[in-house]
């Protein structure tokens, strides 16, 4: 065949992370986490939530970008198939009737068959090479659907504790209305009694408004959230409302944090797979391409009747045969074939670069994970200091106030330093939990060696949009 033969790029990714080697920031005890292939194939798990995981799994099943990716191997399988018969002979049958005639004499009937085959002999691999190029886009569209799962399983568990985010952030806002309402009835008590001014009773009641008006956007970012997550399951907004109505607290994970080698990104990163697949492809067109600048062979073969009773049709006496080899070369076409094999060689370079890019990508994203989860983890800690140091400041100044020892503005700041430090702690580890998903995706979590099969021989699977 004649064309550069495919060579798998290789890149130097080294053995460690830079952010693992920066101090071995993300440790449990003295000893450095390695996931396992298990773990990071149905990653959600360690969260140990069956609502998550639920979802997630039913996300596999109707979500409609996977139903696209699902698609796109089917044209990619049936594009592969239309290219491999290329490589075999051609035959066809034909019949007809013919009438003919003068206007003043009879007419004369003649019936004809035949059969004709062809075959072109791919003596320079320009049909085997667009051969190997399809199924090299072929198994891109594979690679692609898992990537297209890893995507699916993010969106849906980073969505997924938004929402739980978002439901405990209404619980504390409420809950702290409520402490805030019985301050308001203490101030107006106190103030009846002329202990305190008509400012404190006006302060306390705009301080119960300001939190109470937080919480009709708390419940707006509420049903947004589950909305995302039934357009990810294929489902109409509504759906899971029932489901997911019951708050759950957060998963405990700041104890480690788990990590691998950046050499697991090339096998484990479906995004970095097709690259590979469509350098290979384009590899493979650049010999397609070349081809042209040689004669093509061919093999033909006829054979016809034609007889004046179709009862006669068969009879050697009616019939005619020819086969023998036949060639063409296209010898001028004012550059067209040079500018193609340029044309090809630009697109190996281009998906040369992608690939690279790729690769970079994946390292500064999971380099960036890790560094986010670290430095969250530790701000984690200090934000559950905080708002136990804001519950005591509350506390106290509570007690101060009712004895009349400080000043109302005093205990309105306390009331709002503990509930931002509490709405802070949660929107940490929400951010904790969507860094560890993002570290998850980023090392290429989701899928196993059993989604690269292809498992839609039809259109069976395709969603239907009728909920009724």
């Amino acid at each position: 065949m004649v064309g550069p033969d495919f060579e798998k790029p290789n890149a130097d990714l080294g053995g460690e992370w830079s952010q693992q080697v920066n101090g071995k920031i993300l440790t449990d005890g003295d000893k450095i986490k390695k996931f396992s292939e298990d773990e990071l194939v149905q990653w959600w798990k360690i969260f140990n939530d069956s609502h998550l995981t639920s979802l997630i799994e039913r996300a596999f099943e109707s979500n409609l970008d996977l139903s696209v990716a699902r698609a796109k191997i089917i044209q990619a399988r049936s594009t592969l198939g239309i290219t491999q018969s290329g490589f075999f002979p051609s035959a066809d049958l034909n019949a007809g009737f013919n009438e003919s005639g003068h206007p003043i004499d009879s007419s004369n009937s003649s019936y004809s068959m035949g059969a004709g085959a062809a075959w072109e002999v791919d003596i320079f691999g320009g049909t085997r090479r667009s051969i190997e190029s399809s199924a090299a886009s072929y198994r891109a569209a594979l690679a692609d659907k898992c990537a297209t799962k890893i995507l699916v399983a993010s969106e849906v568990a980073s969505n997924y504790f938004m929402y739980r985010a978002v439901q405990q952030e209404i619980l504390i806002t409420k809950s702290n209305l409520k402490t805030q309402k019985k301050t308001y009835l203490i101030t107006k008590q106190r103030q009846s009694n002329g202990l305190v001014s008509m400012l404190d009773v006006v302060r306390a009641a705009a301080e119960v408004d300001s939190t109470s008006a937080q919480i009709p956007t708390l419940e707006a970012s509420l049903v947004q959230s589950r909305h995302t997550i039934e357009f990810l399951l294929g489902l109409k907004p509504g759906d899971l409302e029932k489901e997911l109505a019951e708050p759950k607290d957060f998963p405990e994970l700041e104890a480690f944090i788990p990590i691998g080698v950046p050499a697991n990104l090339i096998e484990r990163r479906p995004d970095i797979i097709v690259a590979e697949y469509n350098l290979h492809a384009a590899v493979a067109n650049v010999g397609n391409a070349k081809a042209d600048y040689y004669p093509k062979f061919f093999i033909n073969g006829s054979i016809s009747y034609e007889a004046p009773k179709i009862g006669n049709i068969a009879q050697n006496q009616y019939g005619t045969w020819s086969v023998g080899p036949s060639a063409s070369w296209n010898i001028f076409q004012a550059g067209k074939t040079v500018f193609n094999v340029e044309l090809q060689k630009g697109v190996v370079a281009q998906n040369g670069a992608v690939w690279k890019s790729k690769v970079l990508s994946a390292i500064k994203e999971v380099e960036d994970a890790l560094v986010a989860s670290a430095k969250e983890r530790e701000r984690i800690s200090f934000i559950n200091a905080l708002v136990e140091n804001n519950k005591k400041a509350y506390e106290l100044s509570s007690r101060l106030y009712s004895e009349g020892e400080i000043e109302f503005l005093d205990l309105l700041d306390a009331q709002r330093s503990m509930l931002t430090s509490e709405q802070s702690q949660i929107g940490s580890r929400r951010l904790f939990i969507t860094n560890i998903i993002s570290l998850y995706k980023s090392l290429g979590g989701g899928w196993s060696a059993a989604d690269l099969k292809d498992e839609s021989p039809d259109l069976d699977y395709l969603p239907t949009l009728d909920w009724n």
